[in-house]
């Protein structure tokens, strides 16, 4: 099974990469992999055996050293957005600028007078200066930052201005690409004409679509830069193609709904159980230990049931118990280890949770733990049987996941912070 990834928990990325992957069916899944340092996704990257990695903000300079090649477009930015592996080595490719060319090809009316205006310098800036100078744009950049401004110039050989020259000039440049934060106005738009086009790094709250409406000039938001840049990454990773139309479909039917359900799943020893009661904490949410419950209604260790009952008793009780609070609110799930093993469990994971799987190596999950109380463990080499468990169960861990947080270098607490952290940017609390 390939695993792609991108390092941020809000990202629309896996709605985009997983509707390609069902499109051409495939045995892969795009996962989102908040890291904090790229020498902490790259490790995971390769202990996994990732096949593709999507860098974002601010890790697309930092990534470059631990890459073996770069593709053109990522020399002349100096920024990697997509990192894939090729005949056992790492390369690096920045398909945003790929991402404009393809947004802007599709109206070739608009691109004869050569003329290009980028608005903003921070870091989107290169890949889409290099994308007009791709298509044959002169390209000019708009900016506050000075500084910015002449490393552009000097760099990329472009011409710059500063922002209170815009309304006098506008007119020239029937190409407009404005790579600002979202709600950023630095020009009145009604001042715009039919005869311009007008790409947008944002794909909601744009101050471009109202007005659009009402001049006439065309209006592209983010969602065409989204796609477009997707559509090669999705190539580089997999060797296969994809209509864009196959996810923009899915990104205008994308919809969830949290309800502050999460679930954490991984190996044992991985930490679950102590992360979980500190997210918690952190939460407000109420915290459940899916084999504690177990051990309580039943009245005896996990062991004991495995060595009376046997595990095809234990698991029927672990699904049963796993769909009685797939409908709760407000929750902390901490899954057993193998409780992925199930297809239907894996469903229920996906479709019902945020479910965070806890990744670590087999010997740092093992390292202290008490064997006795794991049967399957129980044996002359723990650790060996530890690797080749965790082996067999990564594929399954990825099918049921939300994201992967790798915890081999953060104490429970951090962990807890980590996720507490994503949940809250993303769907707040």
């Amino acid at each position: 099974m390939a695993v792609v990834g991108n390092p941020v928990l809000h990202s629309l990325s896996p709605v985009l990469m997983n509707a390609a992957i069902k499109e051409n069916n495939l045995d892969c899944r795009y996962l989102r992999f908040p890291a904090k340092y790229v020498d902490e996704a790259i490790k995971t990257f390769k202990e996994l055996g990732f096949k593709g990695l999507n860098v974002t903000a601010p890790f697309k300079q930092d990534v470059i050293p631990f890459l073996q090649h770069l593709t053109s477009n990522a020399e002349r930015a100096q920024a990697v957005n997509t990192v894939y592996c090729k005949d056992g080595e790492l390369w690096g490719d920045n398909t945003d600028i790929k991402g404009v060319e393809l947004s802007l090809k599709k109206y070739p009316e608009y691109l004869s007078a050569c003329k290009m205006l980028v608005i903003g310098s921070g870091g989107a800036a290169p890949a889409v200066i290099i994308a007009g100078q791709n298509l044959g744009l002169h390209v000019t950049v708009a900016a506050r930052n000075r500084v910015a401004l002449e490393d552009l110039k000097e760099r990329l050989g472009v011409r710059t201005m500063g922002l209170q020259y815009l309304s006098d000039v506008i007119n020239e440049f029937p190409v407009i690409v404005q790579a600002l934060p979202s709600g950023a106005k630095v020009f009145d738009p009604e001042i715009l004409t039919k005869d311009h086009i007008v790409l947008d790094a944002n794909y909601k709250d744009s101050i471009f679509e109202k007005p659009s409406q009402a001049i006439g000039f065309k209006y592209l938001n983010g969602k065409n830069w989204l796609v477009n840049q997707a559509v090669p990454g999705f190539e580089l990773f997999t060797g296969k193609p994809v209509a864009p139309e196959v996810m923009y479909k899915a990104l205008d039917e994308y919809h969830f709904k949290y309800e502050g359900r999460i679930a954490l799943t991984g190996f044992m020893g991985v930490g679950k159980t102590t992360s979980g009661r500190e997210l918690a904490a952190l939460t407000g949410y109420k915290f459940v230990d899916l084999d504690h419950e177990i051990e309580h209604r039943e009245g005896m260790k996990i062991s004991d049931i495995f060595k009376t009952k046997g595990e095809e008793y234990f698991r029927v009780l672990e699904t049963k118990m796993l769909d009685e609070f797939a409908d709760a609110k407000n929750i902390i799930l901490s899954c057993g280890g193998g409780t992925i093993k199930s297809e239907h469990n894996r469903q229920t994971l996906r479709e019902k949770f945020v479910n965070i799987w806890l990744y670590a190596p087999a010997a740092y999950c093992i390292d202290g733990l008490n064997v006795s109380n794991r049967p399957l463990l129980q044996c002359d080499n723990p650790l060996e049987a530890a690797e080749k468990l965790l082996a067999e169960r990564v594929p399954l861990y990825v099918d049921s996941a939300y994201a992967i947080v790798n915890v081999e270098n953060l104490n429970r607490s951090k962990v807890a912070l980590k996720i507490y952290e994503q949940i809250y940017q993303t769907f707040g609390l």
